[in-house]
């Protein structure tokens, strides 16, 4: 389940670049925003939502591992991740499709990416390693 948890955040790290790549696109450009947007930042939110499970499953359900700070910061910023692309995807959602905009996910998948990044720093694991 470790290595499940551990191998999981490549995707989630991969979906979370194309995401902010293609916000990126879509606000610098000025395009209309396309259902790309969307499917991305959807696939984007599940990913890290089932990091965060997994996580806990780990943490509350296998692990002989001792709960320290760094193992609890790593679950905040985890969780903060989450809540932040749920909230972005949330934003657009409710807004009529001609006012959906690409700025929304900029910053929000740029933050949540950022929290991901953090997390897993904070626990000394390598991003790509």
């Amino acid at each position: 389940m470790y290595s499940l948890h551990s191998w999981l955040r490549y995707p989630v790290f991969l979906i979370g670049l194309l995401a902010l790549g293609y916000a990126l696109w879509g606000q610098l450009g000025r395009h209309d925003y396309k259902k790309r947007m969307w499917d991305l930042a959807s696939a984007f939110t599940l990913t890290i939502y089932l990091q965060v499970v997994i996580g806990f499953f780990l943490i509350f359900g296998t692990t002989n591992r001792s709960f320290d700070k760094t193992l609890g910061l790593h679950m905040v910023l985890s969780m903060v991740a989450g809540a932040v692309a749920q909230l972005t995807y949330s934003v657009n959602r409710r807004r009529p499709r001609e006012e959906r905009s690409y700025t929304v996910h900029t910053w929000g998948v740029g933050l949540a990416l950022a929290l991901v990044v953090a997390g897993i720093l904070v626990i000394g694991s390598s991003i790509v390693g």
